[in-house]
């Protein structure tokens, strides 16, 4: 029989069990700064492959299917939170409308159907969004945004970790 998952709590005698092992931990915190896979394998001396795994299975155990929904995820369950803190520059409405939409794990294709907007309006809302976050990518945007107050779990409606949290291991 398998106990309910805890969250991002470290494991002591008797204590809850964490919802990420240490390394994937680390996976998901070098993601959220913006390190790509060959970054991160080389800062951890493990293959491209095994990062890959690692990211494979966070984003299972978080039930995202994006990077950027995972490190959404992970900042909502309170495992990104000893990230520094930066002052962001203000996004526009409509930036963050797309970057809420990003964080739920949207394309941009799906965002443009959804805004009724050109997928070529997104792709540049989302490259000027990742411009003034100082965002490598949409993972990373996403965690700029969250760790700097932009984005907050609230503000991303629709989104609910219940099934993660109370999920079995």
């Amino acid at each position: 029989m398998t106990a309910p998952v805890q969250v991002g709590l470290p494991q002591t005698s008797g204590g809850p069990t964490p919802l990420l092992p240490p390394a994937q931990l680390r996976v998901l915190r070098l993601l959220a700064e913006g390190h790509r896979t060959g970054e991160i394998a080389g800062h951890l001396g493990v293959s491209e492959v095994t990062v890959r795994g690692h990211v494979m299975r966070i984003r299972k155990a978080l039930d995202a299917r994006t990077t950027a929904q995972c490190i959404h995820h992970a900042h909502q369950l309170g495992l990104l939170d000893d990230l520094a803190k930066k002052l962001a520059r203000t996004l526009l409405p409509q930036e963050l409308q797309v970057l809420r939409m990003i964080a739920l794990g949207y394309t941009n294709s799906q965002i443009a159907a959804t805004l009724q907007r050109s997928e070529y309006t997104v792709a540049e809302q989302v490259r000027q969004l990742r411009a003034r976050l100082g965002a490598r990518d949409r993972g990373h945007a996403v965690a700029l945004a969250m760790s700097q107050g932009v984005l907050k779990p609230a503000d991303v409606q629709g989104s609910s970790l219940r099934a993660v949290i109370g999920r079995t291991a």
